[in-house]
């Protein structure tokens, strides 16, 4: 049996290893940068051995996560030579890759639109390879019987991924990013998840879930949604078992996180500039995290740094910008970012910021600082919001504030609360989690219509149609309808040579960002690639969402049956005029 070199992961494998079928739902409850997303295809390996499933189906919330994960970690270990990634995946995750007998070409990604612009990689919409690395998204409308790479064709062939689905471990990585207090979407997630484990139980398919920062309110949901066949692994102080609480003591991640010595402090948003330059001048690498878009980029260019030393990273960002500043955020003195950086890219800042409007986040954003050192000092900052973007997050801000000003000693890498050597308390950010104000609902429209999609036998594809058009606009069954904007102008979408030149300069975002810019807009476009030819058809007259979905559709169709062959969407969305996009920093109105 592979061990893991981690004890809680070992226990979680011992478990595994003790059951005849799959009966439970085990949950790991690990800290930032523990090991958890590496464990993955130990544990499949495992459950492989047992019988109980054949491949593994990596899930994770953001596109980003998924190609840092299966880039610098999967591809890696199996040999592709990839400089822009920080360190290689730990001895076990090698060895569990070799004993499950894959290579470089059974491993596959899935994600909406074609997002490696790494130019790396196997594509995976039918989960046909033996591991494959997915968005929540992508997974979601393969599990409700939605095929991701026939959405737009008349015949949806659903039974050969979801039956795939079935025979998978399933390891649903960053659960915590589920539910979002500040995302009307969450209410989705929270039911499909529901729906997961109700599924994954009935089926006997092995289901994982793995986060950092769960608190007492997610764990009795999943208990209730489980009839209370979730097990919890927990790093703890002391080891022992409370009902179906595993409790496992670290000794070594222990002493590891304990010779951090952490500053933790308040400061104002006048502050902020002067704080972080304090830091840089120092020599240190700095993380900045704010809520709102308009408030990182304003911090951004009142920074006095050349543009190689600082980095901006957004969700308006076209997927080329975006890639590029990811890359440089490497090299970069600072780093000034929305939530979308939160979880799972793999980096180490000595200093952090975060606006105290969001405890399971601040957590997260503070586990990059000191994340793979050892005797390191690591300086983090609340930043006491001006104005927050919702009642709960001012709320937990208040909360936050409180707490902070109240415990000087917090550690933000281990999640009990313990006596220093000197005898000092120090809180662990387990504490900090339950003051969180998160509202745990399930939409329950949401679960009626997931429940009339996996329950019957079979399922018309126009009714698909029809579900797609009203709930999963541009990809996505869970999430806040979203559109796609091309940013570089008509003429150079027209002019479009390669699927490469399309998705480079795309932003996925809200409808909201049509109201903001609109005056950018120039038109709207249906794209598709027919082999390797790439055939547009663009207007000037713009079309609400239903329409230019239904449009676009009757044109791929029309296209595919003319010329005989395969098509594949690439672009269904609206165009923004060139000058209306500032390279590297995004949109700006004009």
């Amino acid at each position: 049996m592979i061990e893991s070199s981690k004890k809680l992961i070992d226990e979680v494998i011992n478990y595994i290893n003790r059951l005849d079928r799959v009966s439970a739902i085990p949950v790991i409850e690990a800290p930032t940068g523990y090991g958890k997303s590496v464990s993955a295809p130990i544990i499949a390996y495992i459950s492989n051995e047992k019988g109980f499933s054949y491949n593994l189906i990596h899930v994770l919330p953001l596109r980003a996560i998924v190609e840092d994960l299966y880039v610098c970690k999967y591809l890696y270990a199996l040999g592709r030579n990839v400089p822009a990634c920080r360190a290689e995946p730990p001895k076990p995750f090698y060895e569990a890759l070799r004993s499950m007998g894959v290579s470089e070409n059974d491993v596959a990604y899935q994600m909406g639109f074609d997002y490696m612009l790494r130019g790396v990689g196997i594509k995976s919409p039918a989960y046909d390879a033996k591991i494959v690395i997915s968005t929540l998204d992508s997974f979601a409308l393969n599990f409700l019987r939605i095929p991701v790479n026939e959405v737009y064709r008349e015949i949806k062939h659903y039974a050969i991924p979801r039956t795939r689905i079935f025979t998978s471990t399933v390891f649903l990585d960053e659960a915590h990013m589920i539910n979002r207090f500040d995302d009307e979407s969450s209410g989705k997630m929270l039911a499909f998840l529901k729906l997961l484990i109700e599924f994954s139980l009935t089926t006997e398919t092995p289901l994982i879930v793995a986060s950092a920062t769960l608190w007492s309110g997610f764990r009795e949901k999943v208990a209730s949604w489980s009839s209370n066949r979730a097990v919890f692994f927990t790093i703890c102080r002391e080891d022992g078992k409370n009902g179906h609480r595993i409790c496992v003591r670290d000794r070594e991640f222990e002493n590891h996180a304990k010779s951090i010595k952490w500053h933790t402090q308040v400061i104002e948003e006048s502050e902020l500039v002067s704080k972080v330059m304090e830091h840089v001048e120092r020599g240190e690498k700095v993380l900045v995290v704010r809520d709102r878009i308009e408030d990182a980029v304003e911090l951004y260019s009142k920074l006095d740094l050349n543009e190689s030393e600082k980095v901006l990273i957004h969700g308006r960002l076209c997927l080329e910008d975006r890639e590029k500043a990811l890359d440089a955020s490497r090299r970069a003195k600072v780093v000034v970012a929305t939530p979308i950086v939160e979880a799972g890219v793999d980096w180490d800042f000595d200093a952090g910021f975060r606006d105290a409007t969001n405890i399971p986040s601040a957590v997260q954003v503070f586990g990059r600082v000191c994340r793979a050192r050892h005797d390191c000092e690591g300086s983090v900052y609340l930043i006491k919001p001006s104005k927050a973007p919702n009642e709960l997050a001012y709320t937990d801000a208040v909360k936050l504030v409180s707490f902070v000003k109240s415990h000087s000693n917090i550690d933000w890498r281990i999640p009990y609360s313990y006596s220093s050597d000197r005898g000092e308390e120090v809180k662990g950010y387990q504490e900090l989690l339950e003051l969180s104000s998160a509202m745990l609902r399930e939409d329950q429209e949401a679960e009626n219509m997931f429940r009339w999609l996996v329950t019957p036998v079979t399922i018309p594809s126009d009714y698909i149609d029809i579900i797609m058009s009203e709930y999963g606009r541009y990809g996505s069954i869970l999430r806040s309808p979203l559109a796609q904007f091309y940013v570089y102008g008509m003429k150079r979408l027209y002019d479009a040579k390669s699927v490469q030149d399309v998705i480079s300069g795309l932003i996925s975002y809200s409808y909201d960002l049509l109201n903001l810019f609109r005056s950018c807009v120039e038109g709207v476009a249906c794209v598709v690639q027919i082999d390797e030819t790439i055939v547009s058809k663009c207007s000037a007259e713009l079309r609400y969402v239903t329409e230019l979905q239904r449009e676009c559709a009757e044109f791929f169709s029309r296209v595919g049956k003319e010329r005989g062959k395969q098509i594949r969407p690439v672009f269904v969305g609206y165009v923004f005029r060139e000058e209306c996009y500032r390279r590297g920093i995004g949109l700006v109105r004009r």
